[in-house]
């Protein structure tokens, strides 16, 4: 199980995925994470304009799948959009956030390679919620 070593990923994101594993499972801790992580963004949107389409997909991907709305998702894409939200909240990651400029870069980092990982499940996610909305917006 040298997942981690193998794949090259971005140091701390080992930790971020075991935290959520823990947390997945927690319809309360999640929720917090989800409402932390989404009012976190929202005051930093402009630092994360490269990554911002693709991040707020991850929230909805989460709210979603966590609501029994989208079950074809895979766990590890679950698991690795948490772990994403996780290490973004978390102030004392391996570049702790009070540190200007690298703080929030090491973030980003992460989220990108977490983005990356999940490109074909996230464009899934984006198709099924396109359709979702045409679906609501016809009439019989």
């Amino acid at each position: 199980m040298s997942e981690d070593s193998s794949n090259k990923n971005p140091k701390g994101f080992k930790a971020a995925k075991e935290k959520a594993e823990q947390i997945i499972g927690n319809e309360e801790k999640l929720s917090k994470l989800l409402n932390d992580g989404q009012k976190k963004a929202k005051e930093k949107q402009e630092k994360l304009k490269s990554v911002w389409n693709d991040f707020q997909a991850l929230f909805r991907l989460i709210k979603a799948w966590w609501k029994k709305e989208y079950t074809s998702v895979p766990w590890k894409t679950i698991l690795y959009a948490i772990a994403a939200v996780f290490y973004f909240v978390n102030p004392f990651d391996v570049v702790p956030d009070f540190i200007p400029a690298l703080g929030l870069l090491d973030d980003i980092t992460l989220i990108t390679f977490v983005i990356n990982s999940l490109k074909k499940d996230i464009e899934a996610f984006l198709n099924w919620e396109s359709s979702k909305g045409k679906e609501g917006s016809e009439t019989t």
